[in-house]
């Protein structure tokens, strides 16, 4: 017979916040865990995230830990559920698990790979890249939020009117380190957009913000802000950079093509899913 058990309250330092974490047992064999995050993927308030791993074969005992996790959180809450095709298995195992247990879908996003090869890289010529040190933060707060206000990725426009676009604007500027955000002018000192280098792992960047503003879309200065990012992923030391977009997003995935981003060179896929209790 298998059980669930919830252990008590983990502050553990995990960049989520405080966990509860759940076992399932099927007699003195741990055959199911998971946790329900303080925060959403994302580090804010906007979710919890809940988090599952179980033995090959025991997907039912995934699924009496996230209908135990469902019950622990409180009426009202919003909780979000990952799979991705490079960090599990068999996602469309786990996607059916989340459905079943009353999860929808939310976001699908597709992973870019660019491994720097040590080639000549293409000088963005059109545009003039300042920091957030030189510009302040006032301006690009200002600039995210007028970026994504028509933005085509679901997470971030959910995120925007949960806490109000002014809010998230200045969260998500705030969550980033402040060495990478460049703001981009034409000749005419006008702001065409931003753009973010971080990293995501040991050696490897990548890009946790890009737009153009919506004044001066359609006029190629995406590929100027890619070639901004991957010069800038070669000047911090990056041997390459993973990034994803919203598959809704078409003209993104397009550029990230002409730019030498594939979506073909890794596993990288994300599904989304939440369920309000």
């Amino acid at each position: 017979m298998t059980t669930v058990t919830r252990l008590d309250d983990l502050l553990d330092g995990h960049p989520l916040g405080p966990r509860i974490p759940f076992v399932a047992v099927d007699g003195d064999v741990e055959v199911a865990t998971g946790d329900l995050m303080a925060k959403s993927w994302m580090g804010d308030e906007t979710g919890r995230l809940v988090n599952v791993r179980w033995q090959p074969g025991r997907v039912d005992a995934a699924a009496m830990i996230v209908e135990a996790a469902t019950a622990s959180a409180r009426p009202g809450t919003v909780l979000n559920a990952a799979t991705n095709a490079e960090v599990h298995p068999d996602p469309a195992e786990r996607i059916a698990l989340f459905e079943s247990c009353g999860f929808e879908p939310w976001q699908e996003k597709e992973g870019f790979w660019w491994r720097d090869e040590g080639r000549e890289l293409p000088e963005p010529d059109r545009i003039t890249a300042r920091t957030l040190a030189q510009v302040g933060s006032e301006r690009f707060a200002r600039l995210i939020e007028t970026c994504s206000a028509d933005t085509l990725d679901r997470i971030d426009a959910d995120a925007m009117a949960s806490m109000g676009p002014s809010a998230w604007s200045a969260a998500f500027l705030a969550a980033c380190d402040d060495s990478t955000w460049l703001l981009a002018e034409d000749t005419e000192g006008q702001a065409v957009g931003l753009v973010s280098v971080g990293e995501f792992d040991e050696g490897v960047g990548t890009i946790t913000y890009i737009a153009v503003a919506p004044d001066h879309r359609g006029r190629g200065y995406v590929d100027q802000l890619l070639r901004l990012a991957n010069r800038t992923a070669r000047e911090r030391g990056f041997t390459g950079m993973l990034s994803d977009t919203d598959v809704l997003n078409v003209p993104m995935m397009e550029a990230f093509r002409r730019n030498g981003h594939s979506p073909e060179a890794r596993a990288w896929h994300k599904w989304m899913h939440r369920r309000k209790v």
